[in-house]
């Protein structure tokens, strides 16, 4: 049976289109469409509900170097207030899930991928030992984001504490809107913002009050539509498409969260077979001749061989409404410039290889 999160009858009330996402009834997008809400987050601002994502709360003096055996990045070298992507790995060096973490004084914050949120709270449950107490707050407690270059300025109002100090990839334990909560300078989109985890009970309040005060300023609600198109075109990566449990952090382009110098941690050994081979598929950004829309699946083609296939896909008005796409090709044909085909529907469409990502605020 499908969740709601505690926006839900706000998102119906907004006259969201709702579908089901990670386990949850989620809005893909409201009356105004994808295209204005993905143009208000480039331009001015939007607000997200991501409360599907599931949060995890990691207490005790063991917390850091449990976590660092399971993951590719550091955990325990974080300080108070930072915040580090991250990702769980199999043997193999594949991708569990990609997560956040955010370190606080007496805890930390793990935020994991809605699809994966049972499969994860199943593996740390299992890799449990040592001072390590797990709690799962999936579905409780609440997630908003609001991304655009104007988060600063519309949230501020309502946040105890300088939010325009804050450094990207931090962290913050404030109130919002009078309500006790953490604050994090993150997002998905390619474009400042905030996510604010707040109690599931205080959301729609919060949620309400931010749209009230800053309408005027142009913040809109946003739905799930815009922000898969908003963070492909940021070249970011989304769990099932460019990551999962076959293609390493490696292949992804990940590279940079991957510490093999880092003590053991399960896959250190795949990835460092595989980063010292070189020869593996890897994730590539393609841009498409034309407007003929690429998705996930379709097969890519080199002098017509298959090469590859599509990853994610979608026209991107922030790269002049082209045809934009992610494929996992060989290492052959993975080189910037080289030409490729993809095929839709049993015809050939000519497409380049380009530098990932396709947008990139100023």
């Amino acid at each position: 049976m499908l969740r709601r999160t505690a926006l839900f009858d706000i998102h119906k009330a907004l006259g969201g289109r709702i579908v089901p996402f990670g386990g949850f009834e989620m809005p893909v997008q409201y009356t105004s469409g994808i295209l204005a809400e993905h143009d208000a987050v480039r331009k001015r601002a939007g607000l997200f509900d991501l409360s599907h994502m599931a949060q995890f709360e990691l207490r005790g003096d063991d917390v850091g170097a449990w976590a660092d055996v399971l993951t590719v990045n550091h955990v325990s070298t974080m300080k108070p207030f930072q915040a580090r992507y991250n990702i769980f790995t199999n043997a193999q060096g594949g991708a569990h899930d990609d997560v956040i973490f955010y370190r606080l004084p007496d805890r930390w914050l793990l935020i994991v991928n809605a699809s994966n949120a049972a499969k994860m709270w199943g593996h740390l449950q299992t890799q449990a030992h040592g001072d390590v107490l797990l709690t799962n707050r999936h579905g409780d407690d609440a997630l908003i984001a609001i991304q655009g270059p104007q988060s600063v300025s519309m949230l501020a109002p309502f946040v105890t504490g300088d939010i325009a100090a804050m450094k990207y990839y931090t962290c913050l334990e404030t109130t919002v809107g009078g309500v006790r909560g953490v604050i994090g300078r993150t997002g998905y989109t390619g474009e400042d913002g905030f996510e604010l985890f707040v109690p599931g009970e205080a959301a729609p309040g919060i949620w309400e009050a931010l749209i009230h005060a800053n309408r005027g300023a142009g913040l809109i609600p946003c739905g799930l539509g815009a922000r898969d198109v908003l963070r492909l075109e940021a070249g970011m990566p989304l769990y099932g498409h460019e990551l999962d449990e076959t293609i390493t952090p490696l292949q992804a382009g990940l590279g940079w969260a991957v510490k093999l110098t880092k003590p053991d941690f399960v896959g250190k050994a795949a990835l460092a077979a595989q980063a010292a081979a070189g020869d593996f598929p890897r994730i590539v950004g393609l841009r498409l001749d034309g407007r003929v829309p690429a998705r996930a699946g379709y097969r890519v083609l080199r002098d017509g061989a298959p090469v590859g296939e599509i990853r994610s896909g979608s026209i991107a008005p922030s790269a002049g409404n082209a045809s934009i796409a992610t494929a996992l090709v060989d290492a052959a044909s993975a080189t910037v410039g080289t030409r490729l085909g993809v095929e839709v529907r049993g015809t050939e469409h000519d497409a380049t290889v380009v530098n990932l990502p396709f947008y990139q605020r100023g």
